[in-house]
């Protein structure tokens, strides 16, 4: 493992022209265009595949398992004809794309990881009561219509704090974009609990599947998170042979949103390394 400390996101990616394609894996809950900052930051070279999973947005599905994300997706990339591509996983869909990283290498040339579950995660009492049907449904549904309404209003006082707390805040509070998908309306806190258990049922196999993997794997995590917290992602990282670990100063888990150019250098290093991009 190597540690890659960045105290700012540094340039947009760039390089010779030559199509890579890249498949972004939302988290829990999002959206394919949660990625919409990231993909602004890569060069020409990239095409980009982002899909909104079973049980989130225009999918029009219900929620699957994460094995049957696995599946949805890899049909999808097959379909598109974007293998072999740099997979990109955020938070849940980080577990994602574990799983299909190691279930199929064939359609997967380089890994990044960003604020993923990951090795070692600890998986407490309150996951744990989220992932029950009806009390963690109620307490689902009531704090997505907080994160989706409330949250948002309180980021911009926030971050007017003085010092650390206002840089604190700005980082670990959700903004107007997230009250498309994190609203009761919706029915998406179904799919969220839903999915928790199916994290509790496959967090196993994505702690088996990480060491097994033979890829070149970029793992991206904010100082700040306290969704995943960063001891995760260093555990992730400890455990690939040649991964390389991203340490953003002052970011939390809303890696897409406040650290968009460090993802498309992490996802620009992954296709290098991977010979989908020369230089």
């Amino acid at each position: 493992m190597s540690v890659w400390g960045t105290g700012s996101e540094g340039e947009p990616a760039t390089g010779p022209e030559r199509e890579v394609p890249v498949v972004f894996v939302h988290g829990q809950p999002g959206l394919g265009s949660d990625f919409d900052p990231v993909e602004r930051m890569l060069g020409p070279q990239f095409v980009v595949l982002a899909p909104d999973r079973p049980g989130y947005g225009e999918s029009g599905r219900p929620p699957v398992s994460m094995r049957e994300n696995v599946d949805v997706l890899a049909a999808l990339i097959e379909k598109r004809d974007r293998a072999p591509a740099v997979l990109v996983g955020h938070s849940y869909g980080g577990g994602i794309a574990v799983l299909l990283a190691a279930k199929r290498p064939d359609l997967v040339g380089g890994l990044v990881l960003a604020g993923s579950v990951g090795a070692g995660e600890y998986l407490g009492p309150v996951d744990k009561l989220l992932a029950t049907p009806l009390v963690g449904g109620l307490l689902v549904a009531g704090g997505l219509g907080a994160a989706g309404t409330v949250l948002p209003l309180l980021r911009a006082p926030g971050r007017l704090a003085p010092g650390r707390l206002g840089r604190w805040i700005a980082a670990n509070l959700p903004d107007a974009s997230f009250t498309r998908v994190a609203t009761p309306r919706n029915g998406v806190w179904r799919s969220v609990v839903a999915e928790q258990r199916s994290l509790f049922a496959e967090i196993g196999d994505i702690d088996t599947a990480i060491p097994s993997l033979r890829l070149p794997v970029e793992v991206v995590t904010g100082t700040w998170d306290i969704i995943v917290p960063p001891s995760v992602a260093a555990g992730t990282a400890a455990s690939v042979p040649g991964a390389w670990l991203w340490l953003v100063p002052g970011t939390g888990h809303f890696l897409t949103r406040d650290a968009a150019r460090v993802l498309a250098q992490a996802i620009t290093r992954a296709a290098r390394r991977s010979g989908l991009l020369g230089g």
